[in-house]
């Protein structure tokens, strides 16, 4: 057995025919497994990845495929990162899981865990996993042990819907034998009643989206659902949840597995479904609807789902799939109960395993600490270089990092020496050669300080920076006359850079402070007059004080793979 991860779009453009020929085979599939639905889906996310298992050498076919995702969260008390596995339609797929042979099913599933033990992670979560109870059982078992605890994320609702609880209604062969043999006698006359008030000519009819129409018909129904869910889901989440399903609704008309019937009663929507295609497997799943809560003539939801089933059966559907959530009313249509699982899987300790961050979360890591740095939340920051270097001893991004966080804390000669061998290091030294040179100016080795400016003017000629630093350290050093060539450098060049004109500025300003000093030849034992007093803004009688910036900058440095 091998397992190869995938985690880009041509690795998984390459493996779409092997997909789809597992897909088919596999009884336990479903659309939110498919290679079209996941490509859309996956094209708006990051940090995804596809375990593909293969039973032979390589190059043979692949006969199993799991979809994950990753996820990074910050503990509140400790401020420690921690990795998440989920699964990869996490947040919009009613149905998760893995594809395989059916042959290869619980090989699959142990296969697939011994490889998910062998990562860095802390939770792993397996949301709406479906399956045979064979499959779930097979990939749980081999959590249950000393270093993992699982538990059952709760699924049922304010309202006591339990999400876990997936009614599904198998249709026949015609509608009449539907009616007849899996609805109730008063289920049934209501049908035929609703469906002749369609039929009939009374101002109501029923259209299905084309591109001309989505637009509109998405619309009504996310205003119908908006109505409905806001004030009990709040206006933020309500809002988010709309952009969210309206994008991946979209992505799936593109893709021709969307059915979208609005109920007009003349120019007015009554109600709207979003039904999801699974051509492949025969199978309509409902996503979502918004109805008019106002009608009282007749019931918007009740006629969209009669509908839609009349019309999955005339084309050789199977199975008309209610998803998630046991609502009374999805009874009425004579749905048989499915089950899906949603376990958690947590490490005992609480940390990720082997104690270091899975590696598709690196760069966001050190990100976050990137940003939590300029927000001024340095211990957070440290906490988040602190473990990239653990997990990557040469990050040259993380390790500048904490090199600035040294400088911040005035551990001044720890600094100087972490950014001296960074510099040495990188592709691009200049970042690092300015944070070396401020360190050596606060460190009072004012030469040394020039001669890292130096270099970085020899590196970037035009760096407007680095040469007003280079005079300001030589004017502490009292070398006055290389000094004002380094800030007359300043004129020698343009820049549109918003900063040229400031360093510019500041140099001619400290040009007519050294000058006076230069043609006088005052002693350098004049605390008045002393080019160190000035550079440590020391009040002098008479005189303006000479002021160098060094204010922090974290730059962008290229990171450790």
């Amino acid at each position: 057995m091998r397992i190869d991860v995938i985690d880009d779009d041509a690795g998984f453009a390459s493996v779409r025919e092997n997909w789809d020929q597992v897909y088919m085979r596999d009884p336990h599939a479903q659309h939110f497994l498919s290679w079209s639905w996941l490509k859309s889906y996956l094209s708006r996310r990051t940090r995804w990845f596809v375990l593909a298992l293969r039973e032979s050498e390589p190059g043979s076919p692949y006969t199993a495929f799991f979809p994950l995702r990753l996820s990074t969260y910050q503990d509140r008390k400790t401020g420690a990162f921690s990795d998440e596995i989920m699964m990869a339609g996490n947040f919009a797929a009613d149905y998760t899981g893995f594809l395989s042979e059916p042959e290869y099913e619980e090989h699959a599933a142990r296969g697939f865990a011994a490889f998910l033990k062998s990562q860095h992670w802390t939770n792993l979560r397996l949301d709406n996993f479906t399956g045979s109870p064979k499959r779930r059982e097979a990939m749980l078992s081999a959590f249950r042990s000393e270093e993992f605890v699982l538990r059952k994320r709760p699924t049922t609702d304010d309202n006591g819907i339990d999400n876990c609880i997936c009614p599904h209604v198998p249709l026949p062969e015609s509608w009449e034998d539907y009616l007849e043999q899996q609805v109730s006698s008063q289920t049934r006359q209501k049908l035929r009643r609703l469906l002749r008030k369609l039929d009939g000519d009374e101002g109501y009819r029923v259209t299905y989206a084309t591109p001309a129409t989505i637009d509109r018909d998405l619309d009504a129904l996310f205003t119908l659902w908006h109505s409905r869910w806001s004030e009990q889901k709040g206006e933020d989440r309500t809002n988010r949840l709309v952009v969210a399903t309206r994008q991946m609704l979209m992505d799936s008309f593109d893709d021709g597995n969307l059915d979208v019937p609005v109920l007009w009663c003349g120019d007015r929507p009554l109600g709207v479904l979003a039904n999801i295609i699974d051509r492949p497997k025969k199978t309509i799943l409902f996503y979502i609807t918004g109805r008019d809560e106002t009608s009282k003539a007749l019931s918007p939801g009740l006629l969209l789902h009669a509908y839609a089933i009349r019309r999955a059966i005339s084309e050789g559907f199977r199975s008309y799939d209610f998803m998630r959530g046991n609502e009374p009313y999805k009874y009425l249509f004579g749905a048989e109960d499915r089950t899906i699982s949603c376990p958690i899987v947590r490490t005992r300790t609480g940390r990720n395993l082997g104690d270091v961050l899975h590696p598709l979360s690196i760069r966001h890591v050190y990100e976050q600490g990137t940003e939590l740095y300029k927000k001024g939340k340095k211990k957070e920051a440290e906490i988040a270089f602190q473990q990239v270097c653990e997990t990557v001893p040469d990050h040259m991004g993380a390790r500048f990092g904490l090199a600035q966080l040294l400088f911040d804390q005035a551990r001044l000669t720890e600094a100087e020496a972490e950014f001296k061998q960074i510099a040495e290091k990188v592709d691009d030294r200049v970042p690092v050669l300015i944070r070396l040179g401020d360190t050596q100016i606060a460190l009072r080795r004012f030469d040394a300080a020039a001669e890292t400016f130096a270099r970085v003017t020899k590196l970037a000629p035009d760096n407007s920076q680095a040469h007003y630093k280079r005079g300001v350290a030589l004017v502490a050093a009292k070398r006055l006359a290389k000094a004002a060539k380094a800030f007359a450098a300043l004129q020698e060049f343009h820049s549109d850079d918003p900063a040229h004109a400031s360093y510019l500025a500041k140099a001619q300003a400290a040009l007519a402070q050294i000058a006076p000093v230069n043609a006088t030849h005052r002693p350098a034992s004049d605390p008045s007059h002393s080019p160190v007093a000035a550079l440590a803004g020391t009040k002098t009688a008479g005189r303006k004080k000479l002021r160098h910036s060094t204010a922090i900058r974290q730059p962008e440095l290229p990171l450790a793979r």
